[in-house]
């Protein structure tokens, strides 16, 4: 049972993060008639499904803090793989996300920038730092699926 209510919040987080990130984000950018607008609209949309990230991963961490169900170094390797998820999250919502929201109020268009300049360049450098964040928590959230899938509910394994 609680291993299901895993894969079900497992599933529901990366979804969202990949609902986001192939096909929120590059719609906007597609769609939206210039680079501010579309970059307003990813802002807002990957600042929710950061605190959703944020909420599942807390919640996440409360059913393996209060399992009964303990089970040696697989249970301390997805608590560890989860509360590193939800940390990128949290790295990501107040310290990432919070720097670009920033540098998009002071520059303005960053596109506009010239390729060279140095707010451009730390834009683009942060920018990279929240996609590698997303892509490592759709990478652990993929893996933990496999892992509680594999491992199958034990009860059913004792029928």
């Amino acid at each position: 049972m609680i291993d299901r209510t895993r894969l079900t919040l497992l599933g529901i987080w990366l979804g969202v993060m990949c609902y986001f990130s192939f096909v929120v984000a590059p719609s906007a950018f597609s769609v939206l008639p210039s680079p501010v607008l579309a970059g307003s609209v990813v802002s807002r949309t990957l600042g929710i499904a950061e605190l959703i990230g944020i909420i599942l991963g807390l919640i996440l961490i409360a059913l393996y803090a209060f399992s009964k169900d303990v089970r040696g170094k697989s249970y301390w390797f997805e608590s560890l793989l989860i509360a590193a998820m939800t940390l990128s999250m949290i790295v990501s919502r107040f310290v990432v996300s919070k720097l670009l929201h920033t540098m998009r109020v002071e520059h303005g268009e960053i596109s506009a920038l010239p390729a060279g300049d140095s707010i451009r360049i730390a834009f683009d450098r942060l920018h990279q730092y929240s996609v590698w964040l997303m892509g490592f928590d759709m990478l652990v959230a993929l893996i933990l699926i496999v892992v509680i899938i594999r491992r199958g509910d034990p009860k059913k394994a004792n029928a």
